[in-house]
């Protein structure tokens, strides 16, 4: 009992340090997401701005003055047999049924989309926590870390850190291996996480920008765009 305190502890410090209790859900993430090379509205040394093609900019932190958004997302997703996804627009867990929520934390900007059914999407890079989860009762509020760690005993699965549009050795040092679901697992992936954003605006860290996440238009979470596979 000690140590779930423990590390109960760790987790409230570690929730506040990144405002992961602040998940929002405005936004889908992609499960995969996909490098970006159209145009984005460039913040200049200068503090001015204007619209350049992301293939003309040097990848590295100079980029970052261009994505302002900082942006704590959650997107619940319910796997079938067959291995197709559904967003869910609620992160509330059936019986013995399998998810993958994904938890992320990326800075960004807002670009509109030309798509009929998305409105627009997230560019930028961050950093995402994957959870891949089986219930073993309803009601399980999945998109909350301290609702995993209330019920860690009703669910089973794993947990990875995954890192987009940021590349270097000391960042890919710091990814942690895939870990079995726990309260450990969980902190460990917090504190990884922090760690590895506090490395983004070094000098050596490599930025290639990225298409995190969308919103769907008319805002219905079962149209065909909110529909993926899992590799």
């Amino acid at each position: 009992m000690k140590s779930i305190k423990l590390l109960g502890l760790i987790l409230v410090f570690a929730l506040n340090t990144l405002n992961a209790q602040d998940f929002i859900s405005d936004y889908i993430a992609l499960t995969t997401p996909q490098q970006y090379d159209g145009e984005i509205y460039y913040v200049e040394n200068d503090k001015t701005a204007s619209i350049k093609d992301i293939r003309d900019l040097t990848h590295d932190k100079t980029l970052l003055n261009s994505f302002s958004n900082l942006v704590s997302n959650v997107t619940v997703y319910e796997m079938n047999t067959d291995g197709n996804l559904k967003v869910l627009g609620v992160g509330i867990s059936g019986k013995s049924k399998n998810y993958q929520v994904i938890y992320d934390f990326s800075q960004t900007q807002t670009l509109l989309s030309d798509d009929d059914n998305v409105e627009s999407i997230l560019v930028g890079v961050g950093v995402r926590m994957v959870a891949k989860i089986k219930t073993k009762k309803a009601g399980i509020n999945l998109s909350s870390l301290f609702g995993l760690v209330a019920n860690i005993e009703k669910i089973e699965g794993s947990l990875e850190v995954r890192v987009s549009g940021i590349g270097s050795q000391k960042i890919n040092d710091l990814i942690p291996t895939t870990a079995d679901l726990s309260p450990s697992s969980i902190s460990t992936a917090l504190q990884s996480v922090a760690t590895i954003k506090s490395h983004i605006y070094d000098v050596e860290t490599i930025i290639t920008p990225q298409i995190l996440a969308y919103s769907i238009r008319d805002k219905k979470l079962n149209s065909s765009a909110s529909k993926q596979k899992i590799n």
